[in-house]
């Protein structure tokens, strides 16, 4: 199943720790986005998938509800 990771806030994208293709780890930091009043927000998601695409850089500014990326989850077994 894909998921969208979505921006939560207005701000500008200034790091993040993905690349396509590459199987990410459960709670890790997916992004860093500078808000407006100057705190650091990190994404963080609580499932581990493969980056199916990555939609922003290192830079760019971002808004509220933007897709930053597409990540094919992975069920988990518990």
């Amino acid at each position: 199943m894909e998921e969208m990771i979505l921006s939560p806030c207005d701000g500008v994208l200034v790091r993040f720790r993905i690349q396509e293709n590459l199987t990410q780890k459960r709670c890790n930091t997916f992004f860093k986005i500078r808000q407006k009043d100057d705190t650091i927000l990190e994404i963080k998601k609580t499932y581990q998938g493969k980056i199916s695409s990555v939609e922003v850089r290192e830079g760019e500014e971002v808004v509220k509800g933007m897709v930053l990326a597409y990540v094919e989850e992975y069920a988990l077994e518990i």
